[in-house]
């Protein structure tokens, strides 16, 4: 039942991107099909079809003779492989702009200096040992961030201690480093 809740069902999601891989394979099989006509046509110009017409014999050459068939059939194909691309190439885009659109959001959480986010995709999202990696970025950061807070913590309280002989402009060094590093979330 979770996983049902999880699914996308907005299916564009980076519409620019999504339109352009759609575009790019409709004209990829418009440009297979024309030269598939255009090889026919051309193979069968050399050689002659004999026809009834009217009660006529019709001696003309194959390829004036089937080119209304190779264009009708152009036609045909190119509109159900044309649907075909446009549902194959919208759902394997999908597959990939939703976990890139995922992961920039992610980015830009982390970015505002939230630490705490995870990069969480489905397991057979493409995309995911990316986030993984990403993840193991962010862990790093955390920890390093937090051993910073750890000596800031102890110079604090060493500047502090009576008989502490540090001078002020130390102190509001510390207590400006401290103010930089709270900002992000750990």
């Amino acid at each position: 039942m979770e996983n049902y809740k999880n699914r996308r069902r907005n299916y564009y999601i980076k519409k620019e991107f999504q339109r352009n891989f759609i575009l790019k394979f409709c004209i990829l099989v418009l440009i297979g099909s024309a030269i598939s006509g255009v090889i026919i046509y051309g193979m069968s110009k050399t050689t002659v079809t004999t026809s009834f017409e009217n009660l006529r014999l019709v001696i003309r050459s194959t390829a004036d003779y089937i080119l209304p068939a190779v264009f009708l059939s152009s036609i045909i194909v190119i509109v159900i492989i044309g649907i075909a691309t446009v549902f194959i190439t919208l759902f394997t885009s999908h597959r990939i702009a939703g976990p890139l659109y995922r992961i920039e959001k992610d980015v830009r959480e982390i970015a505002s200096g939230n630490l705490r986010q995870e990069f969480n995709l489905r397991n057979k999202d493409e995309l995911k040992p990316i986030a993984e990696a990403l993840n193991m970025t962010v862990h790093f950061l955390k920890d390093e961030i937090t051993a910073v807070k750890k000596i800031i913590a102890e110079l604090e309280v060493a500047a502090e201690s009576p008989g502490s002989d540090a001078p002020q402009k130390i102190r509001e060094k510390i207590k400006a480093l401290k103010q930089e590093i709270e900002k992000l979330k750990t």
